[in-house]
């Protein structure tokens, strides 16, 4: 039986996404004929909103028409705030932002599709499941 596999993009790959039409299609064609649901967690969305002025409507519409999938949402919980934290301790590359994305894939199982080579990194020392956009295709 195929099992859905949630798949959480980090802001990086969210703003390649939306800007870069390569990225989306390309993106968009591994992930086809997949069972995989897409996850965007709250840091993400206000990191993007930080750096490029989006708004989270306007994010999770355009990233839902490009990606041709329904775009899901979690929330960083007091938990995973906490493990954040700890993480940061362990791996001072794991800044604030992508500590709290890591300890959430790490805690709802989620893979961690990322541009950013620290952060695979940091996933690879905590048992994170995580991909380069162009490497997704192997999900």
């Amino acid at each position: 039986m195929n099992q859905t596999q949630s798949i959480a993009l980090d802001s990086c790959v969210v703003i390649d996404v939306m800007e870069k039409p390569k990225v989306a299609s390309g993106l968009k064609a591994r992930l086809r004929g997949k069972s995989v649901r897409i996850i965007l967690c709250d840091v993400v969305l206000g990191e993007v909103k930080r750096v490029r002025g989006y708004t989270s409507e306007k994010i999770i519409a355009k990233l839902s028409h490009l990606l041709g999938r329904k775009i899901e949402l979690s929330k960083i919980e007091s938990s995973d705030v906490l493990s954040a934290e700890q993480i940061t301790e362990q791996f001072q590359i794991c800044h604030n932002g992508d500590n709290k994305i890591l300890s959430l894939c790490q805690a709802k199982d989620f893979v961690l599709v990322t541009f950013d080579r620290m952060l695979l990194k940091a996933c690879s020392f905590v048992g994170v499941a995580a991909f380069h956009p162009s490497m997704v295709g192997g999900i």
